[in-house]
Protein backbone atom coordinates (compact mmCIF):
# COMPACT_ATOMS: atom_id res chain seq x y z
CA UNK A 1 0.00 0.00 0.00
CA UNK A 2 3.15 1.93 0.51
CA UNK A 3 2.24 3.00 -3.66
CA UNK A 4 -1.10 4.26 -2.79
CA UNK A 5 0.32 6.94 -0.34
CA UNK A 6 3.12 7.79 -2.86
CA UNK A 7 1.02 8.08 -6.02
CA UNK A 8 -0.89 10.42 -4.19
CA UNK A 9 1.52 12.57 -2.97
CA UNK A 10 3.35 13.18 -5.88
CA UNK A 11 -0.01 13.50 -7.86
CA UNK A 12 -0.44 16.71 -5.63
CA UNK A 13 2.95 17.92 -5.75
CA UNK A 14 2.52 18.12 -9.79
CA UNK A 15 -0.76 20.16 -9.00
CA UNK A 16 1.23 22.44 -6.80
CA UNK A 17 4.10 22.58 -9.24
CA UNK A 18 1.50 23.53 -12.34
CA UNK A 19 0.02 26.19 -9.94
CA UNK A 20 3.58 28.03 -9.91
CA UNK A 21 3.48 27.75 -13.37
CA UNK A 22 0.71 29.14 -14.63
CA UNK A 23 -1.22 26.16 -14.46
CA UNK A 24 1.06 24.78 -17.36
CA UNK A 25 3.13 21.41 -17.36
CA UNK A 26 4.94 19.26 -20.37
CA UNK A 27 4.33 16.14 -20.81
CA UNK A 28 8.04 15.60 -20.34
CA UNK A 29 7.92 16.90 -16.91
CA UNK A 30 4.44 15.19 -15.59
CA UNK A 31 6.33 11.28 -16.75
CA UNK A 32 9.82 12.78 -15.06
CA UNK A 33 8.03 13.07 -11.61
CA UNK A 34 5.79 9.51 -12.39
CA UNK A 35 8.93 7.71 -13.72
CA UNK A 36 9.31 5.44 -10.66
CA UNK A 37 5.24 4.59 -10.40
CA UNK A 38 5.59 2.19 -13.55
CA UNK A 39 2.01 3.25 -15.38
CA UNK A 40 1.18 2.08 -18.68
CA UNK A 41 0.46 4.29 -21.48
CA UNK A 42 -3.34 4.43 -20.42
CA UNK A 43 -2.49 4.97 -17.05
CA UNK A 44 -0.61 7.66 -18.09
CA UNK A 45 -3.11 9.44 -20.54
CA UNK A 46 -5.37 9.26 -17.46
CA UNK A 47 -3.09 11.22 -15.54
CA UNK A 48 -3.16 13.24 -18.24
CA UNK A 49 -6.91 13.90 -18.63
CA UNK A 50 -7.06 13.84 -14.95
CA UNK A 51 -4.41 17.28 -14.66
CA UNK A 52 -6.25 18.55 -17.82
CA UNK A 53 -9.45 18.20 -16.45
CA UNK A 54 -8.33 19.98 -13.25
CA UNK A 55 -7.26 23.18 -15.42
CA UNK A 56 -3.87 22.45 -16.05
CA UNK A 57 -2.54 23.03 -19.81
CA UNK A 58 -0.38 20.36 -20.88
CA UNK A 59 2.24 21.18 -23.60
CA UNK A 60 3.83 18.58 -25.64
CA UNK A 61 0.69 15.84 -25.56
CA UNK A 62 -0.02 14.35 -29.10
CA UNK A 63 -3.38 15.05 -31.06
CA UNK A 64 -5.37 12.57 -31.94
CA UNK A 65 -4.98 10.74 -28.58
CA UNK A 66 -8.52 10.17 -27.07
CA UNK A 67 -8.42 11.58 -23.76
CA UNK A 68 -10.78 9.03 -21.20
CA UNK A 69 -12.41 12.28 -19.62
CA UNK A 70 -12.34 11.99 -15.90
CA UNK A 71 -14.65 9.02 -15.28
CA UNK A 72 -11.77 7.04 -16.78
CA UNK A 73 -8.72 8.33 -15.17
CA UNK A 74 -10.22 8.06 -11.97
CA UNK A 75 -11.25 4.39 -13.03
CA UNK A 76 -7.77 3.61 -14.20
CA UNK A 77 -6.12 5.35 -10.84
CA UNK A 78 -8.64 2.91 -9.18
CA UNK A 79 -7.60 0.17 -11.19
CA UNK A 80 -4.14 0.55 -10.49
CA UNK A 81 -3.46 2.29 -7.20
CA UNK A 82 -6.66 1.67 -4.44
CA UNK A 83 -8.27 -1.68 -3.41
CA UNK A 84 -12.05 -1.78 -3.14
CA UNK A 85 -13.41 -1.85 1.07
CA UNK A 86 -13.48 -5.91 1.17
CA UNK A 87 -9.49 -5.76 0.34
CA UNK A 88 -8.60 -2.68 2.15
CA UNK A 89 -7.43 -3.84 5.91
CA UNK A 90 -8.80 -1.00 8.38
CA UNK A 91 -6.65 -0.35 11.62
CA UNK A 92 -9.00 -0.54 14.63
CA UNK A 93 -9.26 2.23 17.04
CA UNK A 94 -6.68 1.28 19.06
CA UNK A 95 -3.82 0.88 15.93
CA UNK A 96 -5.55 3.62 14.49
CA UNK A 97 -4.68 5.51 17.66
CA UNK A 98 -1.36 4.26 17.96
CA UNK A 99 -0.27 5.13 14.36
CA UNK A 100 -1.35 8.83 14.81
CA UNK A 101 0.70 8.98 17.70
CA UNK A 102 3.72 7.61 16.33
CA UNK A 103 3.10 9.85 13.19
CA UNK A 104 2.68 13.12 15.83
CA UNK A 105 5.75 12.00 17.47
CA UNK A 106 7.52 12.54 14.41
CA UNK A 107 7.65 8.73 12.97
CA UNK A 108 7.32 9.78 8.93
CA UNK A 109 7.64 6.25 7.65
CA UNK A 110 3.99 6.25 9.41
CA UNK A 111 2.49 8.28 6.78
CA UNK A 112 2.07 5.71 4.00
CA UNK A 113 0.61 3.46 6.99
CA UNK A 114 -1.95 6.10 8.14
CA UNK A 115 -3.20 6.95 4.71
CA UNK A 116 -3.42 2.79 4.17
CA UNK A 117 -5.61 2.43 7.37
CA UNK A 118 -8.09 5.30 6.22
CA UNK A 119 -8.51 4.37 3.29
CA UNK A 120 -11.65 2.54 3.61
CA UNK A 121 -12.96 5.55 5.82
CA UNK A 122 -13.03 7.26 2.87
CA UNK A 123 -15.18 4.93 1.15
CA UNK A 124 -17.78 5.22 3.82
CA UNK A 125 -17.54 8.90 3.60
CA UNK A 126 -17.88 8.80 0.03
CA UNK A 127 -20.88 6.16 0.23
CA UNK A 128 -23.00 8.86 2.16
CA UNK A 129 -23.36 10.33 -1.66
CA UNK A 130 -24.96 7.32 -3.33
CA UNK A 131 -28.68 9.14 -3.08
CA UNK A 132 -27.21 12.25 -4.48
CA UNK A 133 -28.53 13.31 -8.11
CA UNK A 134 -25.25 13.93 -9.67
CA UNK A 135 -24.46 10.30 -8.74
CA UNK A 136 -28.14 8.32 -9.09
CA UNK A 137 -28.38 9.95 -12.59
CA UNK A 138 -24.85 8.87 -13.25
CA UNK A 139 -23.04 12.16 -14.07
CA UNK A 140 -20.51 11.54 -10.91
CA UNK A 141 -19.73 8.16 -10.20
CA UNK A 142 -19.01 7.04 -6.48
CA UNK A 143 -15.15 6.02 -7.85
CA UNK A 144 -15.10 9.48 -8.85
CA UNK A 145 -15.65 10.84 -5.30
CA UNK A 146 -13.53 8.18 -3.61
CA UNK A 147 -10.74 9.52 -6.08
CA UNK A 148 -11.14 13.01 -5.42
CA UNK A 149 -11.47 12.11 -1.14
CA UNK A 150 -8.36 10.60 -1.24
CA UNK A 151 -6.46 13.34 -2.80
CA UNK A 152 -8.41 15.15 0.24
CA UNK A 153 -6.90 12.56 2.82
CA UNK A 154 -3.43 13.07 1.69
CA UNK A 155 -3.99 16.68 2.06
CA UNK A 156 -5.55 16.33 5.76
CA UNK A 157 -2.36 14.24 6.97
CA UNK A 158 -0.34 16.87 5.11
CA UNK A 159 -1.40 19.57 7.17
CA UNK A 160 -1.43 17.43 10.08
CA UNK A 161 2.45 16.50 9.62
CA UNK A 162 3.26 20.28 8.96
CA UNK A 163 1.87 21.19 11.50
CA UNK A 164 1.84 18.22 14.52
CA UNK A 165 2.41 20.60 17.62
CA UNK A 166 -1.17 21.32 17.14
CA UNK A 167 -2.47 18.34 17.62
CA UNK A 168 -0.88 16.98 20.68
CA UNK A 169 -2.49 18.37 24.05
CA UNK A 170 -0.75 19.78 27.23
CA UNK A 171 -0.87 16.39 29.08
CA UNK A 172 1.35 15.24 25.87
CA UNK A 173 -1.23 12.76 24.45
CA UNK A 174 -2.61 13.23 21.06
CA UNK A 175 -5.71 15.19 20.24
CA UNK A 176 -7.38 12.48 18.45
CA UNK A 177 -10.61 14.34 17.88
CA UNK A 178 -9.15 17.13 16.14
CA UNK A 179 -6.68 14.52 13.84
CA UNK A 180 -9.99 13.09 12.78
CA UNK A 181 -11.98 16.17 12.31
CA UNK A 182 -9.06 17.67 9.94
CA UNK A 183 -8.81 14.52 7.74
CA UNK A 184 -12.89 14.35 7.69
CA UNK A 185 -12.88 18.11 6.82
CA UNK A 186 -10.54 17.44 3.79
CA UNK A 187 -11.52 14.71 2.68
CA UNK A 188 -15.32 16.07 2.53
CA UNK A 189 -14.54 19.41 1.05
CA UNK A 190 -12.56 17.31 -1.52
CA UNK A 191 -15.66 15.56 -2.56
CA UNK A 192 -18.24 18.44 -2.90
CA UNK A 193 -15.66 20.88 -4.65
CA UNK A 194 -15.49 18.36 -7.20
CA UNK A 195 -18.88 17.58 -7.28
CA UNK A 196 -19.81 21.92 -7.61
CA UNK A 197 -17.41 21.65 -10.34
CA UNK A 198 -18.57 19.04 -11.99
CA UNK A 199 -22.22 20.07 -11.87
CA UNK A 200 -21.35 23.68 -12.63
CA UNK A 201 -19.52 22.37 -15.73
CA UNK A 202 -22.55 20.01 -16.54
CA UNK A 203 -24.92 23.01 -16.29
CA UNK A 204 -22.92 25.20 -18.82
CA UNK A 205 -23.14 22.52 -20.93
CA UNK A 206 -26.57 22.29 -20.97
CA UNK A 207 -27.38 25.87 -21.24
CA UNK A 208 -24.89 26.21 -24.32
CA UNK A 209 -26.92 23.17 -25.57
CA UNK A 210 -30.50 24.85 -24.86
CA UNK A 211 -29.31 28.30 -26.75
CA UNK A 212 -27.86 26.39 -29.57
CA UNK A 213 -31.39 24.84 -30.03
CA UNK A 214 -32.88 27.83 -29.98
CA UNK A 215 -30.78 29.63 -32.09
CA UNK A 216 -31.49 26.70 -34.60
CA UNK A 217 -35.15 27.51 -34.59
CA UNK A 218 -35.00 31.11 -34.73
CA UNK A 219 -32.51 30.61 -37.49
CA UNK A 220 -35.16 27.98 -39.10
CA UNK A 221 -38.00 30.58 -38.32
CA UNK A 222 -36.95 33.81 -39.46
CA UNK A 223 -35.40 32.33 -42.95
CA UNK A 224 -38.81 30.90 -43.86
CA UNK A 225 -40.58 34.14 -42.64
CA UNK A 226 -38.35 36.50 -44.60
CA UNK A 227 -37.03 34.40 -46.98
CA UNK A 228 -33.43 35.19 -46.77
CA UNK A 229 -30.91 33.57 -43.60
CA UNK A 230 -31.21 36.03 -40.84
CA UNK A 231 -28.03 37.82 -39.72
CA UNK A 232 -26.57 37.01 -36.00
CA UNK A 233 -28.67 41.15 -35.30
CA UNK A 234 -31.46 39.68 -36.20
CA UNK A 235 -31.02 36.55 -34.21
CA UNK A 236 -30.40 38.19 -31.33
CA UNK A 237 -33.21 40.44 -31.64
CA UNK A 238 -35.56 37.69 -31.93
CA UNK A 239 -34.00 35.57 -29.43
CA UNK A 240 -32.54 38.32 -26.94
CA UNK A 241 -29.27 36.52 -26.70
CA UNK A 242 -26.56 39.32 -26.96
CA UNK A 243 -24.34 38.86 -30.68
CA UNK A 244 -21.47 38.64 -28.68
CA UNK A 245 -22.66 34.90 -27.27
CA UNK A 246 -24.42 34.41 -30.64
CA UNK A 247 -20.94 34.24 -32.31
CA UNK A 248 -19.47 32.05 -28.98
CA UNK A 249 -22.01 29.92 -29.77
CA UNK A 250 -21.57 29.47 -33.55
CA UNK A 251 -17.77 29.18 -33.19
CA UNK A 252 -18.02 26.17 -30.49
CA UNK A 253 -20.33 24.62 -32.92
CA UNK A 254 -17.48 24.92 -35.96
CA UNK A 255 -15.18 23.62 -33.49
CA UNK A 256 -17.12 20.67 -32.46
CA UNK A 257 -17.81 19.91 -36.16
CA UNK A 258 -14.23 20.17 -37.17
CA UNK A 259 -13.48 17.91 -34.30
CA UNK A 260 -16.23 15.22 -35.31
CA UNK A 261 -15.29 15.51 -38.93
CA UNK A 262 -11.41 15.06 -38.49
Amino acid sequence: MEEHGRFLEILAEIKNIAALQQNTLSKEEINRYLGNMELDNSQMEAVYSYLSAGGIKITGRREGIPECGMAGSRALFNRKLYQHEADTRAADDKELNGIIKGFLMGREELRDRLIESLLAHVIKLASAYNKRETVANKTISIDEIISEGNIGLLAGISIIGENRAQYIKEDGEPDYKAVHGIIDMEIVNAMESFIDMETSGKDWENAVLAKANLLHEAAKYLTEENGAVPSKEELSEYTKIPVEEISRIMNLSEDTKRVVSS
